[in-house]
């Protein structure tokens, strides 16, 4: 969660071309605008190079052996998923057939040689800046649309709590959406004596129930956090303060992010609810973690209610 100042990277731009000449040129000329280079000589290395670092635009030149840029452009919008990279196909071919081949097999635009450096200048950075702006645009429909999402569901938990006394099914069932909502492969939430209230987790993955609820919980370690409710998120792919002894649970349960929120009924600690990402480190939006802090105060109310019913 925490903020950089650190500048950007520079793009990324993958040279596809046979002609070392013409790689070195087109090299040169990138690296003056800013740019970082890969190159590649043929269509099968530029398969290769995109497989294990994605650039962020691909120079891509139509006549090679091996693999010539048609092919091997048809082959990259294959495996192109969501993030959409531009390919600026190079050739020496103008005529108006070969131009249509080239956006039918997908590319994005094209360039004839011999080259004008300052048209290419120019073309590279709209590809770009076009590109930022449309995974702008899809990274805001995304984020509008879950937060629509977290709304409906905040509403109608209310909703549940004011009408349904049936509360241990509509914990249950809150913390399963929780969980989808997230997509968490784990959701749960612990009293402070040990207790698991609630806990939903996707198929073919194990329950805590075999673990004390101070490991899941980490609560001889973050006490104090929790007593002032203090939320945790924990990244196990990056190295954390924890000790081996104490991550040794959580490798068992295969949790890449884990993320702890304390819940407190008046200011005094009463419960936890944790989130397990296990396929994958959860990048948490700051948002999401507004949304989610918001949202324990309405968690906390059924499971009290709950605790209190068993004990009467």
């Amino acid at each position: 969660m925490n903020s950089s100042t650190n500048k950007p990277e520079a793009p990324v731009i993958l040279i596809v071309d046979d002609d070392r000449t013409m790689r070195s040129l087109l090299k040169i000329a990138m690296e003056e605008e800013g740019y970082r280079v890969t190159e590649a000589k043929n269509g099968l290395e530029c398969l290769e190079s995109y497989n294990s670092a994605p650039p962020n635009l691909i120079l891509l030149d139509a006549l090679m052996p091996d693999m010539d840029g048609f092919a091997c452009c048809k082959q990259l919008s294959s495996l192109q998923d969501n993030s959409y990279i531009p390919i600026l196909m190079i050739t020496a071919l103008d005529d108006q057939a070969s131009i249509e081949r080239a956006f039918e097999v997908g590319a994005t635009d094209y360039i004839t040689k011999p080259i004008f450096w300052s048209v290419l200048s120019q073309r590279v950075k709209h590809l770009l800046s076009s590109t930022q702006n449309f995974r702008d645009l899809n990274y805001l429909k995304s984020r509008l649309a879950k937060q629509e999402q977290w709304q409906q569901f905040r509403y109608a938990l209310i909703r549940q709590c004011q009408e349904d006394f049936h509360l241990q099914p509509l914990l249950n069932d809150c913390i399963s959406q929780l969980r989808t909502l997230v997509n968490a492969e784990r959701v749960g939430i612990h009293h402070s004596n040990g207790k698991l209230m609630a806990e939903s987790i996707s198929s073919g993955y194990p329950s805590v129930k075999t673990i004390s609820w101070q490991k899941i919980t980490l609560f001889t370690v973050y006490q104090g956090r929790y007593e002032k409710g203090e939320s945790m998120i924990i990244d196990f792919s990056q190295e954390t303060e924890l000790s081996d002894e104490t991550v040794a649970p959580f490798q068992q349960l295969m949790v890449k992010t884990l993320t702890i929120i304390p819940l407190l009924i008046k200011g005094e600690f009463w419960g936890i609810l944790w989130i397990h990402h296990c396929q994958n480190s959860y990048p948490w939006e700051p948002w999401e973690v507004e949304y989610l802090e918001r949202l324990r105060e309405l968690l906390v109310v059924p499971s009290v209610i709950i605790d209190a019913a068993n004990v009467t």
